[in-house]
């Protein structure tokens, strides 16, 4: 198994991946029962607030809901981001980008955005607010990226894992990411890719990226612990 350590940072890049008939959103499986909040409620965007672009724009149809699930059409670049802020807690959501019609090979496929942890200082670089960024781009699922690159922390990434585990593109993700302040492992499909340790950042809102490529999200659930 193939795996790699990382210090400090990296240029950015961001994420995620869809299907051509995107299902509904899926029942909660009791999981409130389990301690688990639908971050997102499939309804309406209570909760969240948005920046889009570097004035930091309202939301104007970049992101919209249909069906119970969040679709965000890539334009402007920018983010959503809970009102909350959250330090110790495990969030899970399924992600998809809409497939082209005329992909025939997943890896030429560029869609990119990602979710955003620990949000903080806006327009730290470029668009982006200081954070800890979880790749959701299909070659680079659950990459840790630093933003911007002087946030100091200790990553790895299983690239063998990602490869084997990562759904065609068309098809939900399941991402679930585990974070005690500071330190955080990251699950795509059931299986670790990817951690973080002795972060800097250790509090702070759960964004999720519009950075060009039509994303859907659906089953975004946090539970503090």
């Amino acid at each position: 198994m193939k795996k790699r350590q990382m210090r400090t940072a990296f240029p950015i890049v961001l994420v995620l991946a869809a299907t051509v008939a995107f299902p509904a959103r899926l029942p909660a499986q009791d999981k409130t029962e389990q301690g688990w909040t639908d971050l997102f409620n499939g309804k309406d965007f209570a909760g969240w607030k948005f920046h889009l672009g570097k004035d930091g724009a309202d939301n104007k149809g970049t992101f919209v809901i249909k069906d119970g699930i969040l679709i965000c059409n890539g334009n402007p670049a920018g983010y959503m981001v809970t009102e909350k802020s959250f330090s110790n807690y495990t969030l899970t959501f399924d992600f998809a980008f809409k497939r082209p019609e005329d992909l025939k090979d997943d890896a030429e496929f560029r869609g990119n955005s990602g979710c955003l942890i620990h949000v903080g200082e806006k327009n730290a670089l470029g668009v982006w607010p200081r954070s800890i960024e979880v790749q959701g781009a299909h070659r680079q699922m659950g990459l840790i990226l630093p933003i911007p690159r002087d946030v100091k922390c200790t990553r790895t990434l299983d690239e063998e894992t990602m490869a084997k585990v990562r759904k065609p593109v068309g098809e939900f993700n399941t991402m679930e990411i585990k974070v005690e302040g500071g330190d955080m492992v990251i699950s795509l499909n059931g299986s670790v890719v990817s951690t973080v340790g002795g972060c800097e950042l250790t509090a702070g809102p759960i964004g999720f990226q519009s950075e060009g490529a039509e994303t859907h999200w659906k089953n975004i659930r946090i539970r503090e612990h």
